[in-house]
């Protein structure tokens, strides 16, 4: 399996809430940083942090209705891009962001993933994750 297959495994494994799928994707040391202060931000430290820190929180933060459509991805020598639109509605507050994740692989496994976002971006994700 390519290295992005893996990153569109993660993505289709994340839109059915399969963690045991997403666990084998990602190295058991891995790191995704995510910027700002919402309740999802910060830097994840391994698969335990990133699934009860960050991926478990996802769904009760957004009353079920937080989705990560692939768009695409870029693949470099190095990095892997994944292009997203992220989108949700929950008490009165809506999602609807375009933005990318940095994605380093390692021996077939997802090792570091970082967010990146404009700052209109930026904004709107802390707005819906309060």
């Amino acid at each position: 399996m390519s290295d992005a297959d893996v990153v569109r495994q993660a993505y289709a494994a994340l839109a059915t809430r399969d963690m045991d799928t997403l666990e084998g994707l990602f190295a058991w040391d891995a790191v995704w940083v995510l910027p700002g202060s919402s309740a999802i931000s910060g830097t994840h430290d391994g698969w335990p942090a990133i699934r009860d820190e960050f991926v478990a929180l996802l769904g009760p933060l957004s009353g079920g209705s937080f989705h990560a459509e692939l768009l695409d991805v870029a693949v470099g020598e190095r990095y892997l891009v994944a292009i997203q639109r992220t989108t949700g509605d929950f008490k009165g507050r809506t999602l609807d962001v375009t933005s990318c994740q940095l994605v380093r692989m390692e021996h077939g496994l997802i090792r570091e993933v970082s967010g990146l976002y404009s700052a209109d971006s930026l904004a709107k994700v802390e707005a819906f994750w309060v």
